[in-house]
């Protein structure tokens, strides 16, 4: 059984618990619905994948000015900046899309599938490239990008964004 003022405080199916200051009633602000488990695993993932590029990117481009790097025929200088300058692009891009996650952007679901989309291609490009010494790093940058897309687009998410707009 509900009283009338606990009745007043279920709103859309979540429960605002008013609470009394004196002869004031606060009720906290709640419009937004609760961000679901598999949102918060995406955001967490996303956010450790920029910063593992962001800190590949930076020591490729720092061991490449002590040379330091492996030689291989296909690792050139200009492969290889071109490899840490795109890690440390992708890195930026989506520690930026984590960052659209957090704050509940609608669009930054969007842009990190597109960034995760541009990761996947860029680890099966490495895979040609670096040959054996980095494809384990590849293959689970693959896997991480493809569990973060199935995360941002189930339907717990899509209520998420449904209800956020």
């Amino acid at each position: 059984m509900t009283t009338p003022q606990e009745g007043k405080a279920r709103v859309d199916g979540r429960v605002r618990l008013p609470v009394r200051l004196g002869n004031a009633r606060f009720e906290p602000h709640t419009d937004q619905p609760q961000r679901p488990t598999t949102l918060v695993t995406a955001l967490v993932l996303t956010a450790l994948t920029g910063l593992a590029n962001v800190l590949v990117g930076g020591v490729v481009l720092n061991l490449l000015l002590i040379g330091a790097l492996p030689h291989s025929p296909g690792l050139s200088t200009p492969t290889l900046l071109t490899i840490g300058g795109a890690y440390l692009l992708l890195g930026a891009l989506t520690l930026v899309g984590a960052f659209g996650l957090l704050v509940g952007k609608p669009g930054s679901r969007a842009f990190v599938t597109a960034v995760m989309l541009l990761r996947i291609a860029t680890a099966c490009v490495s895979f040609g490239v670096i040959d054996a010494w980095y494809s384990g790093g590849s293959a689970i940058g693959i896997l991480v990008s493809v569990v973060v897309i199935g995360l941002l687009w189930d339907s717990r998410a899509n209520a998420y964004f449904d209800g956020a707009r």
